[in-house]
């Protein structure tokens, strides 16, 4: 479960990063994005401003991490990993949008980024 969540997150941070840039409190501080894999399973994201991460799975596996944004790419290393894995940056997205977008398999994935940490 682990791998197929961090798989997720890896494609969902394409947009995180860009949310931060723009606007830290009112896209990621208190906010959720909820990532619905193609298998249907759902991942719940939070991101916070001190660069640091945290997910949950709907069974109640957790995970967490760090991030950083590099130029046009977004990074992330999960905690116990040294390997940081990069996507492209996304800057378009709000509370409110849902969207799909590959994941790092290549798979597609469904994001909502809604408000408030459920």
């Amino acid at each position: 479960m682990k791998r197929i969540a961090a798989v997720a997150a890896f494609g969902l941070l394409a947009l995180a990063g860009a949310a931060f840039a723009e606007d830290a409190a009112s896209n990621n501080d208190n906010n959720t994005f909820v990532v619905t894999e193609a298998n249907g399973a759902v991942v719940r994201y939070h991101f916070n401003s001190n660069g640091t991460w945290d997910a949950a799975t709907a069974d109640g596996h957790a995970m967490s991490g760090t991030f950083a944004v590099q130029g046009d790419q977004i990074c992330m290393t999960m905690t116990g990993e040294t390997q940081a894995q990069c996507v492209a940056n996304n800057t378009d997205k709000h509370v409110g949008d849902t969207w799909t977008q590959k994941a790092a398999d290549g798979s597609d994935i469904t994001i909502a980024l809604v408000a408030g940490r459920p």
